[in-house]
């Protein structure tokens, strides 16, 4: 009788220990892993929501107004500012913004490759002039447009262990996301 008490007294003494064992090594690193997770999702997220919007517009670079002097914002400024309002909402992500993050790029596929006339693949980028030149202008029944955003941002882990120096863990961890929409006013696209 006596001895399957000092063996239960002892076991209870270990289960404290192990406890903290499992929650220091286990448990809140899975937790921080998934936290990261989470707003790596966020990140690719507002670069999601930004292609969205700027697939949408009129022009690629410059706004325009049109009669009724309703402005028309570019498909770089609504991206820029989508991307803005995500990361406002969303905690644990950010970046620099300037004029290439988020980087709105077209990119052009054409459609058989193989045809005579076919033009080649090629991305263009903002701050090159217009994206199309005029020997070069837009061809929808030759090619695809796709409207591309990509953001080099940061996601912060939950939380900080001071004295590692291990991006995820101790600080914040760089993630480049792009996300991809076909660009719906092709003739926009010279503007």
């Amino acid at each position: 009788m006596r001895l399957k008490r000092k063996n239960r007294g002892a076991l209870l003494a270990e289960f404290t220990a192990n406890i903290y064992l499992i929650f220091v090594f286990l448990v809140f690193p899975l937790l921080d892993l998934s936290v990261l997770g989470f707003r790596a999702f966020f990140l690719w997220f507002a670069a999601n929501q930004a292609v969205s919007a700027a697939c949408k517009a009129k022009t690629y670079l410059q706004p325009i107004g049109d009669a009724n002097k309703v402005t028309y914002p570019s498909a770089c400024d609504l991206a820029s500012s989508k991307a803005h309002q995500i990361k406002m909402i969303l905690p644990g992500i950010h970046w620099d913004e300037n004029d290439n993050n988020p980087d709105v790029q077209i990119l052009r596929q054409p459609i058989n490759p193989h045809a005579k006339n076919a033009q080649p693949a090629q991305v263009f980028f903002r701050g090159h002039g217009a994206p199309l030149e005029h020997n070069d202008a837009p061809d929808p029944s030759m090619n695809i447009y796709t409207c591309q955003v990509v953001i080099k941002g940061q996601v912060d882990p939950l939380i900080t262990i001071p004295g590692l120096n291990m991006p995820g863990v101790s600080s914040p961890i760089d993630l480049t996301v792009s996300s991809q929409a076909q660009f719906e006013n092709v003739p926009g696209l010279t503007m």
